[in-house]
């Protein structure tokens, strides 16, 4: 199993977070629980998200661990799916 880079996994949760509705960084970072400087560094890539970091997002997003890390998408629940698709495009 391969971990991608940070700055792909930050990627994945900028775009989750604007999937979700959230163009502002601070909101998203109240809603899941992370201050704002460490939510801009996992957006950046400067650092890579810890797992239980990870797991704040799980919860409260329905993302899963297999999405963050190494993008497998067959692993998020349809709906999610579809808004990052709308994002995406």
């Amino acid at each position: 199993m391969v971990i991608d880079r940070p700055e792909i996994i930050g990627g994945r949760i900028r775009l989750l977070r604007e999937a979700l509705g959230y163009d502002q960084a601070r909101a998203f970072c109240q809603f899941v629980g992370f201050s704002d400087q460490a939510l801009y560094n996992y957006e950046t890539g400067k650092r890579r998200i810890s797992l239980d970091e990870a797991m704040k997002i799980v919860a409260k997003t329905g993302a899963s661990l297999d999405w963050i890390y190494r993008g497998v998408e067959y692993s998020l629940p349809v709906h999610l799916a579809e808004k990052l698709r709308q994002v995406d495009a």
